[in-house]
């Protein structure tokens, strides 16, 4: 299968520019392999807004009168300055599939920045979005957003990966005859994820009430980003395997049939990772050539490169 290189905003210090505080480069195995299949867009808020490399130490500031980005030893409000960086960043992107950010940054921390009640020596309380964070958020709320550290996570990782090259993949959708075959090459995938909203997305790419196409485009693509919001479910795994297994009940032996399910129970238990199950289905569908299964994501929703790194998959 061939993917398109989903475009990918990351903080330039993972990776891309020795521009953290201290003047290191961050280095990230997942990041660095991901440099061959996507089109990273690196950018340190911190450096944009006039800050040097090393730099004194910057923190987030929240009270009663919102969050306040301020540098201590200089006494320094800097809360206007990223928020007018931020605002002028985000609002020149075109077709980004997602975010990679810098845990417990100031600026770009995900629900990691430490919280202070005061600029002077106060204590944190609590994590929070860093104020360039806040506005990825603002701007892009049904974008997929990680920071590096979630990606350690093999089930946080794979869905992050899913979810990047799927949206990438519907930018090439530009008529009505494409929107139909892209939905029909995702359909197992989406329906692991949620039965219901697939059939309303196939509802949608049908489009029986004759609308502009650009308007059902719209509608589509902000039920795919709904879509991938939340991980798949185990459940809505097994329900899905249940329905690509029914294109072989009258071509696999009564033998291959009981292993599957059997296969499928020990699934159930979370024994074994749904890539057992998905196997076995691409086999039949290779072995009893089965075009229409053989095409589907399901089977290769990121590049293969990437699939060592999410072997374990439990779900």
């Amino acid at each position: 299968m061939n993917f398109i290189k989903p475009k990918i905003v990351v903080s330039k210090c993972l990776e891309f520019d020795a521009c953290r505080y201290d003047g290191q480069l961050i280095t990230n195995k997942y990041i660095k392999m991901l440099k061959e299949f996507i089109d990273f867009i690196p950018v340190c808020p911190e450096v944009e807004i006039g800050l040097g490399t090393p730099r004194d130490t910057i923190k987030v500031v929240n009270n009663k009168d919102g969050k306040i980005l301020f540098q201590p030893s200089t006494n320094t409000d800097l809360t206007k300055k990223m928020k007018t960086f931020s605002d002028a960043f985000l609002s020149q992107l075109e077709n980004v599939e997602g975010f990679i950010l810098k845990s417990k940054s100031p600026s770009c921390g995900l629900k990691s920045a430490k919280m202070y009640v005061s600029k002077n020596n106060s204590p944190s309380m609590g994590a929070g979005d860093g104020l360039f964070a806040e506005q990825v958020r603002n701007r892009f709320p049904d974008f997929p957003s990680e920071d590096e550290k979630r990606l350690n996570n093999v089930f946080i990782r794979e869905h992050f990966y899913t979810t990047i090259f799927t949206i990438a993949d519907f930018r090439g959708v530009d008529t009505m005859k494409k929107m139909y075959e892209y939905h029909s090459r995702h359909k197992y995938l989406f329906m692991s994820y949620n039965q219901a909203l697939t059939i309303k997305m196939g509802r949608i790419a049908a489009n029986s009430s004759g609308d502009k196409f650009e308007k059902v485009r719209a509608e589509y693509f902000q039920e795919l980003l709904i879509m991938f919001k939340k991980r798949a479910r185990y459940t809505s795994n097994i329900n899905m395997l249940m329905h690509v297994m029914g294109y072989f009940k009258s071509d696999v032996t009564s033998n291959e049939k009981e292993h599957f399910l059997s296969l499928l129970e020990t699934y159930r238990q979370k024994k074994i990772p749904l890539s057992a199950l998905t196997s076995v289905l691409f086999s039949w569908a290779t072995r009893f050539n089965n075009r229409y299964l053989l095409n589907q994501s399901l089977f290769s929703s990121f590049p293969m490169e990437l699939m060592g790194q999410a072997k374990s998959r439990f779900l």
